[in-house]
């Protein structure tokens, strides 16, 4: 009796998990991106910078990123399950003690420490499902994840806006964090895939001839040690030759070379057992893997500050509306997610050089818009721009995934997107600190914003390299 591998369904049990990973995103990221509607009111309440504000929302964001390696280590022991209903009773917590903050140092704890950390915990599971169910769909599958967080800041800046207005920030916190909960939920839905069990296999090598030879040399001498398909080939099996010369100082045991049908099987399986005998990080080598890092960390940091400063920016010109001017742009944000995330499975879309050079060419729009934004002062104006800045992340979120599974292959996506948001923390902790500076001196957001700008323009320049490197 031994466990086969299970390759993803496809679909079935696995749109529920996508479902409790968009409710993760949608819980988790949709509060995180509304932070900047109690920018303004907590600044007045406690009496401080707008910088030491953000920065708390800096320090979620840091720890819900930053946390990700660890967190992957704990879902392969433990599973997406658990990991996902300890995270949400964590952030659970985390936003509901900060009905009793009464300073910004209390709230560092609460929602910066407490949730952050919960957040965490919860978020990387909710990726890295998708690679477990989906194969053919994955664009798809972590498409419709990702745009929870989108559905959250949709819904949550009115939610919050009522609550601010009818009550008080400390019972926004309290009944948000009630909401929280609702993430353990979400993890409830993850059920792990059970490996296959057969009884009494008939286990055919990935070559007859080898196997053959094998048992003839098994034969002669019981105390010999078991030869692998490498170790055993003769000139009658030019197959295992070919594998040995492809990967050479690669071992490929018997028993991941079993199988039980078709010549295609056979050697999937042993291409399979050489990738899994690779460096675990073999990634964290690849020049093409550490530019996309880069890129990925200042389009991240360019997102949230969008959403932060948006309110800002709508109030700074004396008009109202600061919700609804989110909520439209998390609406774009979604259904360019959603639509370009089937597109990027399509025949043409699905190569790497075009979803590439699509990545480049969104940036460089996104720079270029967020440059423009110190010239609008109307809020129909404003809301245009922030219509098409929405429209960009949306086309940008929806190839994060597909561009790394074309870098590093979906076996290693979990790990290596868990570097990739380790990289995100960074920028998250320092970055909130520098435009919430540049806010505090300045008077305006245009300083915050051309900074973003910068930096939209600099992930340009890295995914131009990137994509240099690639051909």
């Amino acid at each position: 009796m031994h466990l086969n591998t299970v390759d993803p369904p496809d679909g079935g049990w696995g749109w529920f998990c996508v479902l409790g990973g968009f409710i993760i995103n949608m819980l988790t990221f949709g509060q995180l991106k509304c932070y900047g509607l109690l920018l303004v009111e907590l600044v007045e309440e406690y009496d401080t910078s707008a910088a030491l504000i953000e920065w708390v929302n800096g320090v979620a964001y840091f720890l819900t990123f930053g946390l990700s390696p660890i967190t992957s280590i704990f879902v392969r022991k433990y599973g997406h399950r658990r990991v996902v209903i300890v995270g949400g009773a964590i952030s659970g917590i985390g936003m509901s003690l900060s009905y009793f903050s009464t300073n910004v140092a209390m709230l560092f704890i609460t929602y910066g420490i407490i949730f952050g950390t919960g957040g965490g915990l919860a978020s990387i599971p909710g990726f890295s499902i998708t690679t477990v169910y989906f194969k053919n769909h994955i664009s798809l599958a972590s498409g419709c994840v990702i745009c929870g967080a989108g559905v959250g800041a949709l819904v949550f800046p009115y939610l919050m806006q009522y609550l601010l207005d009818e009550y008080t920030t400390s019972v926004t916190f309290l009944i948000t964090g009630g909401i929280t909960f609702n993430i353990i939920v979400a993890g409830a839905l993850m059920r792990p895939l059970t490996p296959q069990v057969k009884r009494n296999p008939a286990p055919t090598q990935c070559n007859d001839d080898a196997l053959s030879e094998r048992t003839k040399l098994n034969s002669s001498s019981n105390s010999q040690p078991k030869y692998d398909a490498i170790a055993v080939r003769s000139s009658e099996s030019p197959q295992t030759e070919r594998v040995s010369t492809k990967k050479q100082h690669e071992y490929v045991s018997d028993k991941n070379c079993d199988v039980e049908s078709t010549t295609d099987e056979k050697e999937r399986l042993c291409e399979n057992s050489i990738t899994r005998n690779q460096s675990k990080y073999f990634y964290l080598r690849d020049p093409v893997y550490i530019l996309y890092v880069l890129a990925v960390m200042f389009f991240a940091f360019s997102y949230i500050t969008v959403f932060l400063m948006l309110p800002a920016k709508v109030l700074e010109d004396n008009e109202s509306g600061e919700a609804v001017m989110v909520s439209l742009t998390s609406l774009v944000e979604i259904c360019c997610r959603i639509a370009w995330a089937a597109v990027w499975d399509c025949r043409f879309f699905c190569r790497q050089d075009v979803r590439q050079t699509a990545m480049f060419i969104s940036f460089v729009g996104a720079g270029v818009l967020m440059s423009l934004s110190v010239l609008v002062h109307t809020y129909t104006i404003l809301l245009v721009w922030s219509l098409l800045m929405g429209s960009l992340m949306g086309v940008l979120w929806s190839l994060v995934v597909p561009v790394i599974v074309d870098i590093v292959g979906a076996a290693s996506t979990g790990e290596a997107l868990s570097f990739v948001m380790l990289g995100e923390a960074v920028l998250f902790l320092f970055g909130p600190l520098i435009t919430g500076s540049l806010l505090d001196n300045s008077g305006t957001v245009a300083a915050s914003f051309l900074f973003t700008g910068g930096c939209l323009f600099f992930a340009a320049m890295v995914t131009a390299a990137m994509r240099y490197k690639t051909i």
